[in-house]
């Protein structure tokens, strides 16, 4: 959503992000079991989707940190976000009630809250990062109720507006806090001095991090398997959660957005350009067939293979669609709107 000059590789960034939202969207959907499930797909489905989000929160955080939008801009910017999010509850209710704060809901209050502190606070110092990291995981320690349950209709509840208030800052599904940390990782890759065709330097400090982190994720995976528990999960009691995102699943969904990252830069993926320009248009519309073929695998039964290949199919469908719909409507998406709007501010 920046106004600068598009980089190729990040629109491929965008164009993965948007893809696995799509992907974890659907397998949630399509899903044939009730109970938990331990094989290596699900590790794979669980592993990628869970990198879904924190990567298009980042690559969020990278875009307003790049922006120069004034405060008319942002405000305006961040209403049409929360419009957004209430079109995606009615288009999935049965997912979302009417006012159940989301990813875009969090990406509104971002653009609110992060272009001041840009602006405050010298991003290229990892002293800060790394302190703001350290205070969250503190809090997120010695007040586990900050973030509420793990059970999924608390964080979607919407019954009274002061639990809106608190599903949108610290118990709903995507929250200001933690969530927060990704976008402000995205704004300090911002800050990093750019070479041609690298938006990510790949630096001694980078490479250290990455490798703790995947030691991290590698202690954390044999850990579980040594005392029989879940590696990860969305709400259930595993090591790494989602809903809530504690601080084992930040780490590790940090560790992956900057592997991602240097592996888009390196290798480019540029087939997945034309869904990255269409990623929010692509995220606001792919839940209406999903609303629409929701009962599909109990109606006909489908089994593992069945669910697993309508999956694949449907989130691979959204490139060769974002292709032919550049080509025919270049000018019909909500990437277009927002630009219109902020440009007549």
């Amino acid at each position: 959503m920046s106004q600068t000059l598009r980089i190729p590789h990040i629109d491929s960034l965008r164009g993965l992000a948007v893809l696995l939202m799509v992907m974890v969207h659907a397998a949630a959907t399509w899903n044939p079991f009730d109970q938990v499930q331990l094989t290596p797909l699900a590790y794979i489905v669980s592993g990628l989707g869970g990198l879904a989000a924190p990567l298009f929160v980042t690559l969020f955080g990278w875009g307003i940190a790049r922006g120069r939008m004034t405060a008319k801009q942002r405000l305006f910017q961040a209403v049409f976000l929360l419009i957004a999010q209430i079109g995606v509850n009615m288009t999935s209710p049965h997912l979302f009630h009417f006012l159940t704060p989301g990813i875009l809901s969090l990406m509104a209050i971002l653009t609110l809250i992060l272009p001041p502190l840009i602006e405050r606070v010298n991003l290229s110092d990892a002293r800060f990062f790394s302190m703001t990291v350290g205070i969250t995981f503190a809090l997120q320690m010695l007040i586990p109720e900050l973030q509420g349950t793990g059970v999924w209709s608390d964080h979607i509840s919407d019954e009274a507006p002061s639990t809106v208030v608190s599903n949108l800052f610290f118990t709903g599904t995507y929250p200001v806090f933690p969530w927060f940390l990704f976008a402000l990782l995205g704004a300090v890759v911002s800050q990093q001095t750019f070479s041609e065709g690298q938006s990510l330097p790949y630096t001694p400090r980078v490479g250290y991090s990455v490798s703790i982190g995947v030691l991290f994720c590698i202690a954390t995976l044999l850990h579980s398997q040594m005392n029989d528990l879940l590696w990860a999960h969305p709400t259930a009691d595993a090591t790494l959660t989602f809903f809530p995102a504690n601080p084992p699943f930040l780490i590790a969904g940090m560790t992956g957005v900057v592997l991602l990252w240097l592996l888009i830069q390196r290798f480019g993926f540029f087939f997945l350009n034309s869904t990255g320009k269409l990623s929010l248009t692509i995220y606001l519309i792919h839940f209406v067939p999903l609303t629409l073929m929701r009962d599909f695998e109990v109606t006909h039964q489908w089994g593992l293979q069945t669910s697993t290949l309508a999956v694949l199919l449907y989130t691979l469908a959204w490139i060769p669609v974002a292709t032919l719909w550049l080509r025919r409507y270049p000018r019909a998406s909500a990437e277009n709107v927002l630009r219109a709007i902020r440009k007549s501010l």
